[in-house]
Protein backbone atom coordinates (compact mmCIF):
# COMPACT_ATOMS: atom_id res chain seq x y z
CA UNK A 1 0.00 0.00 0.00
CA UNK A 2 1.55 3.56 -1.02
CA UNK A 3 2.30 5.70 1.98
CA UNK A 4 -0.15 8.37 2.32
CA UNK A 5 2.39 10.71 1.76
CA UNK A 6 3.74 9.59 -1.78
CA UNK A 7 0.09 9.58 -3.46
CA UNK A 8 -0.48 10.85 -6.39
CA UNK A 9 -2.55 14.19 -6.66
CA UNK A 10 -5.18 11.47 -8.55
CA UNK A 11 -5.26 8.87 -5.88
CA UNK A 12 -5.74 11.39 -3.05
CA UNK A 13 -9.09 12.72 -5.28
CA UNK A 14 -10.17 9.68 -5.92
CA UNK A 15 -9.78 8.97 -2.11
CA UNK A 16 -11.69 12.45 -0.98
CA UNK A 17 -14.63 11.36 -3.89
CA UNK A 18 -14.96 8.29 -2.43
CA UNK A 19 -15.41 9.07 0.91
CA UNK A 20 -18.07 11.27 -0.23
CA UNK A 21 -19.42 9.06 -2.50
CA UNK A 22 -22.86 10.50 -3.82
CA UNK A 23 -21.99 13.91 -2.13
CA UNK A 24 -20.50 17.18 -3.43
CA UNK A 25 -17.14 17.95 -3.29
CA UNK A 26 -15.98 21.74 -4.31
CA UNK A 27 -13.37 22.99 -6.10
CA UNK A 28 -11.88 24.54 -2.85
CA UNK A 29 -11.81 21.18 -1.29
CA UNK A 30 -9.89 19.52 -4.44
CA UNK A 31 -7.57 22.88 -4.28
CA UNK A 32 -6.13 21.26 -0.94
CA UNK A 33 -5.13 18.32 -2.00
CA UNK A 34 -1.18 17.92 -2.54
CA UNK A 35 0.87 16.01 -5.36
CA UNK A 36 3.80 13.62 -4.25
CA UNK A 37 6.24 16.96 -3.74
CA UNK A 38 3.48 17.34 -0.65
CA UNK A 39 2.81 21.04 -2.36
CA UNK A 40 -0.40 21.81 -4.33
CA UNK A 41 -0.40 21.63 -8.14
CA UNK A 42 -1.32 23.30 -10.89
CA UNK A 43 -4.42 22.63 -13.47
CA UNK A 44 -5.67 20.22 -10.80
CA UNK A 45 -9.20 20.46 -12.10
CA UNK A 46 -7.65 18.89 -15.03
CA UNK A 47 -6.41 15.54 -13.03
CA UNK A 48 -10.71 15.39 -12.52
CA UNK A 49 -11.22 14.86 -16.10
CA UNK A 50 -8.71 12.20 -16.26
CA UNK A 51 -10.33 10.75 -13.25
CA UNK A 52 -13.28 11.05 -15.13
CA UNK A 53 -12.29 10.41 -18.93
CA UNK A 54 -9.67 8.30 -18.69
CA UNK A 55 -9.96 6.27 -16.14
CA UNK A 56 -14.19 6.08 -16.32
CA UNK A 57 -15.37 7.25 -13.09
CA UNK A 58 -18.79 8.22 -13.17
CA UNK A 59 -18.13 11.93 -12.08
CA UNK A 60 -20.20 14.77 -12.63
CA UNK A 61 -20.93 18.68 -12.52
CA UNK A 62 -22.98 21.24 -13.54
CA UNK A 63 -22.52 20.41 -17.14
CA UNK A 64 -24.59 17.21 -16.56
CA UNK A 65 -27.23 18.90 -14.21
CA UNK A 66 -30.21 18.24 -17.10
CA UNK A 67 -29.63 14.73 -16.97
CA UNK A 68 -28.58 14.07 -13.13
CA UNK A 69 -31.19 17.05 -11.62
CA UNK A 70 -28.39 17.60 -8.61
CA UNK A 71 -28.54 21.54 -9.49
CA UNK A 72 -24.85 21.63 -9.53
CA UNK A 73 -23.32 25.00 -8.98
CA UNK A 74 -19.72 25.59 -11.17
CA UNK A 75 -16.75 24.27 -9.23
CA UNK A 76 -18.64 21.72 -7.44
CA UNK A 77 -18.42 17.62 -8.28
CA UNK A 78 -20.14 14.80 -7.42
CA UNK A 79 -18.83 10.69 -7.53
CA UNK A 80 -21.90 9.08 -8.14
CA UNK A 81 -20.63 5.42 -8.30
CA UNK A 82 -17.43 3.76 -6.19
CA UNK A 83 -16.19 1.91 -8.82
CA UNK A 84 -15.31 2.69 -12.39
CA UNK A 85 -16.75 2.27 -15.55
CA UNK A 86 -14.32 0.95 -18.49
CA UNK A 87 -17.33 1.96 -20.77
CA UNK A 88 -17.08 5.44 -19.98
CA UNK A 89 -13.43 5.76 -20.68
CA UNK A 90 -13.09 8.08 -23.67
CA UNK A 91 -9.50 9.71 -24.47
CA UNK A 92 -9.09 13.16 -24.76
CA UNK A 93 -6.80 13.31 -27.55
CA UNK A 94 -4.66 16.08 -25.32
CA UNK A 95 -0.92 15.32 -24.65
CA UNK A 96 1.86 18.19 -24.18
CA UNK A 97 2.90 18.31 -27.45
CA UNK A 98 -0.56 19.59 -28.86
CA UNK A 99 -0.94 21.44 -25.87
CA UNK A 100 1.99 23.41 -26.38
CA UNK A 101 1.06 23.51 -30.33
CA UNK A 102 -2.21 25.15 -29.78
CA UNK A 103 -1.31 27.45 -27.22
CA UNK A 104 1.40 28.76 -29.39
CA UNK A 105 -0.64 28.97 -32.70
CA UNK A 106 -3.16 30.97 -29.83
CA UNK A 107 -0.48 33.08 -28.79
CA UNK A 108 -1.38 31.47 -24.98
CA UNK A 109 -4.50 33.50 -25.67
CA UNK A 110 -8.34 32.46 -25.21
CA UNK A 111 -9.69 32.43 -28.83
CA UNK A 112 -13.35 32.89 -27.22
CA UNK A 113 -12.91 35.65 -24.91
CA UNK A 114 -9.42 37.07 -25.52
CA UNK A 115 -8.00 36.47 -21.92
CA UNK A 116 -4.52 35.41 -21.24
CA UNK A 117 -2.48 34.05 -18.05
CA UNK A 118 -2.21 37.89 -17.32
CA UNK A 119 -5.45 38.27 -16.62
CA UNK A 120 -7.76 37.99 -12.95
CA UNK A 121 -10.16 35.30 -13.39
CA UNK A 122 -13.01 37.39 -12.03
CA UNK A 123 -14.86 34.02 -10.20
CA UNK A 124 -11.97 33.91 -8.46
CA UNK A 125 -10.24 36.56 -6.14
CA UNK A 126 -6.69 36.74 -6.23
CA UNK A 127 -6.33 34.31 -9.06
CA UNK A 128 -4.98 34.57 -12.61
CA UNK A 129 -6.60 33.11 -15.66
CA UNK A 130 -5.47 29.54 -16.57
CA UNK A 131 -5.32 28.27 -19.96
CA UNK A 132 -7.42 25.19 -21.32
CA UNK A 133 -6.56 23.46 -24.29
CA UNK A 134 -10.88 22.98 -25.65
CA UNK A 135 -12.45 20.99 -28.35
CA UNK A 136 -13.54 22.23 -31.00
CA UNK A 137 -16.39 19.44 -31.90
CA UNK A 138 -17.89 18.97 -28.43
CA UNK A 139 -16.08 15.80 -26.49
CA UNK A 140 -18.70 13.67 -26.26
CA UNK A 141 -19.35 9.95 -26.86
CA UNK A 142 -22.94 8.23 -27.43
CA UNK A 143 -23.25 4.93 -27.31
CA UNK A 144 -21.55 2.91 -29.65
CA UNK A 145 -19.93 5.89 -31.05
CA UNK A 146 -16.43 5.55 -32.60
CA UNK A 147 -13.42 7.06 -30.56
CA UNK A 148 -10.46 5.62 -31.94
CA UNK A 149 -10.16 9.49 -34.49
CA UNK A 150 -6.47 10.38 -34.00
CA UNK A 151 -6.70 13.95 -33.38
CA UNK A 152 -4.20 16.66 -34.27
CA UNK A 153 -3.55 20.67 -32.92
CA UNK A 154 -6.47 21.55 -35.59
CA UNK A 155 -8.88 19.87 -33.63
CA UNK A 156 -8.34 22.05 -30.63
CA UNK A 157 -8.48 26.02 -29.90
CA UNK A 158 -6.73 28.14 -26.73
CA UNK A 159 -9.41 28.50 -23.73
CA UNK A 160 -9.60 30.14 -20.52
CA UNK A 161 -11.31 28.23 -17.41
CA UNK A 162 -13.92 30.74 -17.56
CA UNK A 163 -15.13 30.16 -20.76
CA UNK A 164 -13.95 26.20 -20.77
CA UNK A 165 -16.36 25.37 -18.21
CA UNK A 166 -18.81 27.50 -19.01
CA UNK A 167 -18.72 25.52 -22.81
CA UNK A 168 -21.13 22.72 -21.41
CA UNK A 169 -19.91 20.20 -23.99
CA UNK A 170 -21.32 22.64 -27.10
CA UNK A 171 -19.03 22.96 -30.44
CA UNK A 172 -17.14 26.14 -30.18
CA UNK A 173 -16.91 28.50 -32.42
CA UNK A 174 -13.62 30.29 -32.57
CA UNK A 175 -13.57 34.41 -32.43
CA UNK A 176 -10.92 35.79 -34.58
CA UNK A 177 -8.37 38.71 -34.85
CA UNK A 178 -11.10 40.50 -36.73
CA UNK A 179 -13.93 40.29 -34.43
CA UNK A 180 -11.87 41.44 -31.40
CA UNK A 181 -11.31 44.81 -33.88
CA UNK A 182 -14.76 44.98 -34.18
CA UNK A 183 -15.97 44.89 -31.23
CA UNK A 184 -13.12 46.74 -29.38
CA UNK A 185 -13.81 50.64 -28.08
CA UNK A 186 -13.48 53.32 -31.05
CA UNK A 187 -9.78 54.35 -30.31
CA UNK A 188 -7.84 51.07 -30.17
CA UNK A 189 -9.87 51.03 -33.57
CA UNK A 190 -8.31 54.25 -34.71
CA UNK A 191 -4.59 53.17 -33.76
CA UNK A 192 -4.92 49.83 -35.39
CA UNK A 193 -6.05 51.55 -38.58
CA UNK A 194 -3.54 54.49 -38.38
CA UNK A 195 -0.58 51.55 -38.09
CA UNK A 196 -1.97 49.71 -40.95
CA UNK A 197 -2.22 52.75 -43.16
CA UNK A 198 1.62 53.09 -42.45
CA UNK A 199 2.21 49.79 -43.32
CA UNK A 200 0.33 49.60 -46.36
CA UNK A 201 0.08 52.49 -47.79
Amino acid sequence: MKDKKQKSYIDKALDLFRSKLGKIVRSEELAQLTGTSGKPISHNIRRIFELRDELGYNIVNHKDNDKTGLNLKVDEWVLLDKDPDPKKIRSRGVNKKIMFEVFSRDNFTCQTCGRTIEDDDPFKSGHKIKLHVGHKIAHKRKEGEATDKILTKDDFITMCNVCNEGAKNNDLISITLFDRVKDTDEQTQRNIYDFLKKKFI
